[in-house]
């Protein structure tokens, strides 16, 4: 499997297998989160917060899932550090694609906008007020969009236009946030938050 072949639904059945509540849309936006305030942020990390033993009696069969899981994982931790590393603009966030339903869309939109509002504050942003430049508007648009399973739809032409442009937005309020926050990153937290 190369990272190309990640998908959502990979992860989501990656994560479900050893026991993490979380959908693939916000574990990504976790992880996104993480990339912008932490450096030098490793796999392993990232992964020892998130994963938590599958209550199961079997242990092999706990292990094998569990080393399935870690590598899709650690693929899609890969990818995510070489797209937003980049300066080809590749980056993109884990949603589900165009075949989904638009509320499930926009529900998992908002899931990846609160999953990355958690990753900052998990790498220790505390007060986003004090950012430089236009990331405390930007965190402010971030947790208007983490309501969106709230908003109306109509599955209509214009509501499909206006999750592209939110989608878009925070693509780019991401790749933002990398850059801007580079000078303020800290080494990998001592904190035990998890996803879970």
């Amino acid at each position: 499997m190369t990272e190309a072949d990640i998908h959502y639904d990979e992860i989501s059945d990656a994560l479900r297998r050893i026991g993490v509540e979380q959908d693939s849309a916000e574990v990504h936006g976790a992880l996104c989160g993480l990339f912008c305030t932490v450096g030098g942020l490793q796999a392993d990390y990232w992964l020892d917060t998130m994963i938590t033993p599958v209550p199961e009696d079997d242990a092999l069969i706990v292990d094998a899932l569990s080393n399935e899981s870690r590598a899709l994982l650690t693929l899609l931790f890969n990818q995510t550090e070489k797209q937003l590393s980049g300066n080809d603009f590749e980056f993109e966030l884990l949603l589900p694609d165009d075949s989904a339903g638009l509320y499930g869309r926009v529900e998992a939109l908002g899931h990846w906008c609160q999953g990355f509002l958690f990753g900052l504050s998990q790498g220790g942003l505390t007060d986003p007020e004090g950012l430089p430049g236009e990331l405390p508007e930007i965190v402010k648009d971030l947790v208007e969009i983490s309501r969106a399973e709230s908003y109306e739809l109509d599955d209509g032409n214009a509501d499909e236009n206006d999750y592209m442009q939110l989608v878009e937005f925070v693509r780019v309020a991401v790749q933002l946030f990398v850059e801007e926050m580079q000078q303020f990153q800290v080494a990998e937290p001592e904190s035990d938050a998890d996803y879970h």
